[in-house]
């Protein structure tokens, strides 16, 4: 079941977050290695209700953030341009306990992100990830994302380059 998280969930939280930083460190992909996201930064996230968790049983399976408004790293777009000048929500913080990897529990998330989308009444989703991150990739294009060129993120440390993908439905 997704579900918005809540306060009391961020124990779980943060172990998944921890779980993902070292998958990511045995792949090689330099992303949630440094300060992002941070326990503030997901502990906003669900004071915003902008943060849903993946459970069963009790037991938090996967996690992401659904985010409105500008995501100012957005703003400026190398080699390439966003598909759309509309309003959109972003998705970041997708992860999924790595021994659940390959049970489409991301693509049930990131479906779940666009019917948050669509009830309000936004057709249009931004997602980045790490350019050496292939599973992230190869799940946005699979789900009809489509590359749009690149972004680079602040306040953090590490290589801050992150392909950018788009989405209108």
């Amino acid at each position: 079941m997704i579900r918005l998280a809540q306060l009391s969930d961020l124990p779980q939280i943060w172990q998944l977050r921890e779980e993902t930083k070292k998958l990511l460190h045995e792949r090689r992909i330099d992303q949630w290695q440094h300060s992002n996201p941070s326990y503030q930064t997901i502990e906003k996230d669900i004071h915003l209700k902008e943060f849903y968790v993946y459970e069963s049983e009790g037991v938090i399976l996967g996690m992401i953030a659904i985010k409105s408004g500008i995501e100012k790293t957005y703003n400026v777009i190398y080699d390439g341009s966003w598909g759309y000048d509309l309003p959109y929500l972003t998705i970041h913080r997708l992860a999924v306990k790595k021994h659940l990897l390959g049970q489409k529990i991301s693509n049930l998330l990131m479906t779940y992100a666009e019917e948050v989308a669509l009830s309000n009444h936004i057709h249009y989703i931004r997602i980045d990830t790490h350019e050496t991150n292939r599973y992230a990739i190869r799940l946005f294009e699979s789900l009809g994302y489509i590359k749009r060129g690149w972004i680079m993120l602040e306040n953090d440390l590490g290589d801050l380059k992150r392909l950018a993908f788009d989405k209108k439905f």
